[in-house]
């Protein structure tokens, strides 16, 4: 029988369906993605999923011969068996086996694995690459098979290598000079500095006054308006104190007010570019106010299919991991034709727009991220897909269709007004002319305008009515927010733009910067390992170093250098650096042990303060490990709430984490006063379709712990285990921590089943 499509017997030719035999497997990562293809492709194809990797390190030995060239020991990961032998048996049956894993280097390593694992001898074994799960992308993919890319995968094992280098070395090197249980990663230390070095910058920022004069003005048309003090004898008005702006101020009160200059003329404001992995996590937590994590779960998602309708999985959007602001010709076209039919031949340029890589080092093996039907319109899915996937779907749809539209043009007045011969007094202000890509795609926040006077003219004499002194303080750096850090790694070319939601995840997980805030505010721990590994680790977190390593990856991927010399290039600089920490271990430790005056009842060796593993301080015995001897700070059973930088919604004082007979929980710092209490949260959201809560902290009857569902009763998502915020291979934005006798603690993931040893094999450690 030929090779059918249940959307046209006509998207491929006889020739085409003759080449695809129907003795062929297809294995893909995701579950929901090999459901969508096997859509599409009908039961002439085998369509099966790996669940992600296969194959990693080993969880708990190094698995790195240093010594030999650095070869790695890939092992299968845990619940991988079953998955391969399955693979291995549906391999067996066919004559073609296609490796559609997802188009990029951690792809390309599951590929190669695979590989390695099911391909027979005369087993036809080739490498296929979906930009989009629709019938045009797989079309397109399965026409140019090529074989394993092995310079992807060489760059995809140096990074695993390096990242397990650093991690299995400076976490233990932590742990020794402060406490068991923390964590230390390439990029992820390095995101903790430049929190840390802001959060200095804030905190040792020392306000500087000054002040502003505006001029309540009468024109001779009767039209008030307001202008600023702009130059003083033509130079910017630095004006540091009351005396001071009074001083101007009898001055100018007797001089006379003349236009000097009127100029109108219009500004154009080029359209955005379509997003790339980094400015769509950005703009998803700016305006969507989604986590860089569950953005790209929910893109991911979309990427491989949703229902919109008949029970049958839809790819709405292009992949998600992506550097380039390339877009397809036939997207373009199609985007255009919808733009003239609905709004009209003046929205679309006259050639379309193409937009220039503006990084170095750009993976553009495939486009933007986009919409696979720019005529789909987001309202058209309304109650077809859930709210979080829709407001997603709606934000890349708005971005690529602005992308392709005109400027938008803002008519700008500016009116300079001469007070006598030095002081100039401005007043500048536009209005939105032409609409043009704001039209699908309008600012976050619209400015508030000036008033400007429509009638005035050079040379018009205007009356001083008032005027307005005020005082003000110059401000701080703002701590960094998920939006402006993933800006600034991506400008440094720090990590990739596909790990930084990851990345950012971890320094909440390692509780290296506060929970309960959207500001990255480094807490007393991410402080103290920050100090650490700067003080004793310079060259290793450093910013630019980091961003080098990026770079050298990329040339590995390209074929422009060798992973070995790479490897070794790193590894002995770093191995003397550690080699150099580890002599002043001691003196380390010691710094971070303050000792006091009490003496140890069991030894009398002087008690000094130590750090739990909760980074929590405690009073222990300076003779440990001989003397285990441990007792709580003097005090500390009053326990200092942790402020959550939300206010009361019943009192307006500020909220707090409090610990109670059942554990922790969020009240009102004026309590007994007001005795306002919440559940506590955990920043992740509800995983039930249409669901707009969060998971938060409840006990039971009996004070057990659980996790539930704010919106309980109306949602009753419930779970005895702790959820952790990490996206799984299948898409879920967390996984469960669990624990038994045999595997000790675990991750798992309550959709798919699939689970972890250590959530150390990320993407990015």
């Amino acid at each position: 029988m030929p090779l059918e499509f249940p959307w046209s017997r006509r998207i491929f030719s006889a020739r085409e369906r003759e080449n695809m035999t129907k003795r062929s497997l297809i294995i893909v990562e995701s579950p929901s993605k090999a459901r969508t293809i096997e859509r599409y492709l009908g039961k002439e194809y085998s369509v099966e999923a790996s669940n992600g990797h296969i194959k990693d390190l080993p969880a708990k030995k190094f698995g790195v011969d240093v010594t030999d060239n650095f070869k790695a020991e890939y092992v299968v990961m845990p619940g991988k068996a079953k998955i391969i032998k399955k693979l291995k048996e549906r391999a067996a049956k066919v004559e073609n086996i296609y490796l559609a894993t997802d188009p990029d280097r951690e792809g390309e390593a599951i590929a190669w694995h695979i590989a390695t694992e099911v391909s027979g001898s005369g087993k036809n074994t080739r490498r296929v690459l979906f930009n989009e799960i629709t019938p045009e992308g797989l079309k397109e993919g399965m026409a140019n098979p090529r074989d394993v890319n092995m310079n992807l995968v060489n760059a995809q094992i140096t990074r695993r290598i390096i990242d397990r280098i650093v991690g299995y070395t400076v976490s233990p090197f932590l742990g020794s000079v402060l406490y068991r249980g923390l964590s230390a990663g390439r990029v992820q230390s390095v995101a903790l500095r430049l929190v840390c070095e802001r959060h200095e910058e804030i905190i040792n920022f020392k306000p500087r006054e000054y002040w502003t004069l505006d001029a309540e003005l009468t024109s001779e048309r009767q039209e008030m308006f307001t202008a600023r003090l702009h130059r003083i004898a033509e130079k910017k008005p630095e004006i540091a104190s009351e005396a001071d702006v009074k001083k101007i101020i009898e001055v100018v009160r007797d001089e006379e007010f003349v236009v000097s200059n009127v100029e109108k003329k219009d500004v154009r404001k080029s359209p955005p570019p379509p997003f790339t992995t980094s400015t769509l996590q950005q703009d998803a937590a700016s305006r969507l106010r989604l986590t860089p994590r569950r953005s790209m779960g929910i893109a991911q998602r979309l990427y491989e299919g949703v229902d919109i309708g008949g029970g049958e999985p839809t790819g709405l959007i292009t992949y998600m991991r992506t550097d380039s602001t390339r877009v397809s010709d036939s997207a373009v076209k199609s985007a255009r034709n919808f733009l003239s039919s609905k709004y009209g031949g003046e929205f679309i340029p006259s050639k379309p727009n193409v937009f220039r890589q503006k990084k170095k080092q750009v993976q553009d093996a495939h486009e933007a991220i986009r919409p696979t039907d720019p005529t789909l319109i987001p309202d058209s899915l309304k109650e077809k897909i859930d709210d979080a996937e829709l407001k997603l779907y709606r934000l890349i749809w708005q971005r690529f269709m602005a992308s392709q539209m005109t400027p938008c043009i803002l008519a700008q007045t500016t009116i300079d007004i001469e007070a006598g011969d030095e002081h100039l007094f401005r007043i500048a202000g536009s209005v939105e002319k032409f609409a043009g890509f704001r039209k699908v795609y309008p600012p976050v926040r619209e400015r508030e305008e000036l008033f400007i006077p429509k009638e005035i003219a050079k040379g018009e004499k205007v009356t001083a009515e008032d005027f307005l002194p005020e005082q003000h303080f110059t401000e701080p750096p703002a701590y960094y927010s998920q939006s402006s850090l993933i800006k600034e790694l991506d400008a440094q070319g720090i990590g990739r733009p596909s790990t930084f939601s990851d990345i950012i995840a971890k320094l909440y997980d390692r509780k290296y910067v506060e929970t309960g805030s959207r500001k990255l505010v480094p807490s007393d721990t991410g402080l103290l390992v920050n100090q650490i590994l700067v003080e004793n680790l310079p060259n290793i977190f450093d910013v630019k170093f980091t961003a080098r390593m990026e770079e050298e990856l990329d040339e590995i991927e390209t074929g422009a250098e060798d992973y070995l010399t790479v490897l070794n290039d790193f590894y002995k600089p770093f191995r003397a650096s550690m080699d150099s920490a580890d002599e002043k271990k001691s003196e380390i430790k010691a710094q971070f042990l303050e000792e006091t005056d009490e003496k140890c009842e069991k030894c009398d060796s002087p008690m000094v303060i130590r750090f739990n593993r909760s980074g929590e301080k405690f009073m222990g015995c300076s003779g440990f490990p001989k003397c285990k001897n441990a007792k709580p700070l003097p005090g500390s059973k009053e326990v200092v709430d942790e402020p959550t930088g939300k206010n009361c919604p019943d009192c307006n004082s500020l909220l707090v984490i409090k610990r109670g007979r059942y554990g922790r929980y969020v009240g009102c710092s004026n309590y007994p006063d007001c005795r306002h209490t919440e559940s506590l949260g955990t920043d992740i959201a509800c995983p039930k379709t249409g669901c707009e809560g969060e998971i938060v902290e409840r006990t039971s009857r009996k004070g057990k712990l659980f996790f539930g569902c704010s919106r309980y009763p109306d949602c009753d998502q419930v779970s005895w285990n702790r959820p952790v915020l990490y996206t799984c291979e299948c898409g879920l934005h967390f996984v469960e921590e669990r624990s038994n006798k045999t595997r000790g603690t675990y991750y798992s993931c309550p959709e798919c089943k699939n689970s972890y040893d250590s959530l150390e094999t990320a993407d990015e450690a």
